[in-house]
């Protein structure tokens, strides 16, 4: 079967050297390693804070490529699912570059913030139960994906997220994941690492105060039931400006103007019609004929009056 050379493949419907999905297809690859040396791997590259200040500092960055080895991949399947999500409308916002740099920034700012959590816990006497021991080990995606769930929640804080059966405002899923997470680690007993989660957080919360005078709001595709919110100073700038939104009709305002003069002009039916003719606009979705009216100031700034006028001549 030929295939076009032109055509890179894809995944998911994004090149596969796309952000997403190199994220992805590492945290699979090793993924499928941790089955032939799950230990080793967890041993030398999952994060724990006394081999960090031992030396093994890369392991800061390095867990985050880690997951539970389990039946039924629960752990990599939520954190890449999450990522892809959460990705898919961050970037066209800040773009693969910046989103990039955020996700992995997140991963080694959640991976500091654990070892800081776990020293401080030392320093203190090593029985405070929020902050880490120095000789927990934290694997998983989940620092960096906090980092996406802050600058989501930003982004579009009326947006609805369903956090285990919860439906929350992405404005406090940070905040009610992790309470979610301390509640279940302290009476379930399971192993989360809330620090490193916090971590990824605070680190993408600092980075968006960088980004943030460089998001550009008209750029933005319409994403069904997520309405972006602009950041302050935008909506201050655009209230300011309100002449900018009337001027991007002014010149076709002038030639519907211009062309409703010809049809005036002309002295017969037939003339008008050869005239409108000429200047139709092809596949234009235009309004039922009852709504169409030359002193409408939404006719007279449509691109599509001169199909609308075609008609009303041949009636």
């Amino acid at each position: 079967m030929s295939r076009n050379r032109g055509q890179s493949p894809s995944l998911f419907g994004n090149p596969i050297l796309h952000p997403l999905n190199v994220i992805l297809i590492i945290n699979c690859l090793i993924f499928f390693l941790q089955y032939f040396a799950n230990q080793q791997l967890i041993y030398r590259f999952g994060l724990t804070p006394d081999f960090v200040l031992g030396g093994a500092v890369w392991q800061v960055f390095t867990y985050g490529f880690l997951h539970a080895v389990d039946l039924i991949p629960f752990h990599l399947l939520v954190n890449m699912y999450g990522m892809y999500m959460l990705g898919s409308n961050i970037i066209p916002i800040i773009g693969k570059t910046k989103f990039t740099i955020l996700y992995f920034a997140s991963q080694i700012g959640a991976g500091i913030f654990v070892v800081l959590s776990a020293y401080l816990n030392t320093m203190l006497g090593g029985n405070i139960p929020f902050l880490e021991s120095m000789t927990t080990q934290t694997i998983g995606a989940s620092g960096a994906l906090f980092g996406l769930l802050a600058l989501f929640g930003i982004f579009y804080p009326n947006a609805e997220l369903l956090l285990f059966i919860f439906p929350v405002k992405a404005k406090n899923a940070v905040w009610v994941s992790l309470v979610i997470g301390y509640l279940i680690s302290q009476l379930g007993n399971a192993a989360i690492s809330n620090t490193c989660h916090l971590g990824g957080a605070l680190t993408a919360l600092i980075l968006y105060k960088i980004f943030q005078k460089q998001i550009k709001p008209g750029s933005l595709p319409y994403i069904p039931g997520l309405e972006w919110e602009a950041p302050r100073e935008t909506k201050i700038q655009q209230k300011a400006k309100p002449a900018v939104v009337e001027d991007l009709f002014q010149d076709q305002k002038k030639i519907n103007e211009s062309v409703l003069k010809q049809i005036d002009s002309k002295k017969d039916k037939d003339s008008v019609i050869n005239y409108l003719q000429g200047i139709q606009v092809a596949n234009a979705n235009i309004c039922p004929p009852s709504t169409y009216n030359t002193e409408d100031p939404i006719c007279l700034r449509c691109e599509w009056l001169a199909n609308c006028a075609l008609r009303k001549a041949k009636e």
